[in-house]
């Protein structure tokens, strides 16, 4: 009987240790997650193209940051935020005196992500696509007075990217993406007063970043 006991509790505790184990090796083999919540920030850098009276393009910098919440491993929402810090332009004259001067950029972002590659591999690879409200604020310096004023220019476009992320660990990854953006400009706000416009432009970027995800802990 006392021997059955024995028996019965080495049993048990040798189930305990296999269990402990497996979760072990389960949480070692596991070397990244798109699930649940994460957020990353990024460097940019942006090839801007868009008509201000004449045709117009810029390179800038700029920051992105995007949260991310994946539904499993494989898809996933985001929603983001660019601010693109001002670049000088070249000069258009658009009354007397009065010429074009800088242009900065805000943009917002949201749309599908699906992830590629297994939990087990620290590279995994990423599909996005959505849209972008864009904004861009031009200043109008009058010459003869120096005065600077804005011109705003809002529109909505397509948002589209793919990239890659290496996991240093589950929870942290260090990211490289390319994306592309186009659209056009509905209206535009000069002196307080709205003008409908139809207005193209467009915008290929690269992100350099880092992402925090947070089911990784």
């Amino acid at each position: 009987m006392k021997k059955i006991k024995y028996t019965s509790l080495t049993t048990t505790a040798l189930f305990i240790i296999l269990f402990n184990l497996s979760a072990i090796c389960q949480d070692s083999y596991q070397s990244s997650t798109f699930n649940g919540f994460g957020i990353r920030i990024s460097a940019l850098g942006d090839f801007w193209k868009g008509e201000i009276i004449t045709d117009k393009s810029t390179f800038g910098g700029g920051i992105d940051a995007t949260a991310m919440y994946g539904i499993g491993e494989v898809i996933g929402i985001y929603a983001g935020y660019q601010n693109i810090f001002p670049v000088s332009l070249e000069p258009s004259e658009i009354g007397y005196l009065i010429y074009t001067d800088k242009v900065k950029h805000q943009n917002f972002t949201a749309g599908l992500m699906a992830h590629l590659g297994s939990t087990s591999s620290k590279l995994r690879y990423t599909v996005l696509a959505g849209i972008m409200a864009a904004q861009s604020t031009t200043e109008i310096l009058q010459d003869q007075f120096d005065i600077l004023l804005d011109i705003k220019l809002k529109g909505v476009g397509l948002n589209a990217g793919v990239g890659l992320d290496y996991f240093v660990s589950p929870f942290l990854s260090t990211s490289l993406y390319f994306n592309y953006n186009s659209g056009n400009y509905k209206n535009s706000e000069y002196l307080g007063i709205t003008y409908k416009e139809s207005l193209k432009w467009s915008r290929p970027q690269v992100a350099l970043g880092i992402s925090y995800h947070f089911a990784g802990r």
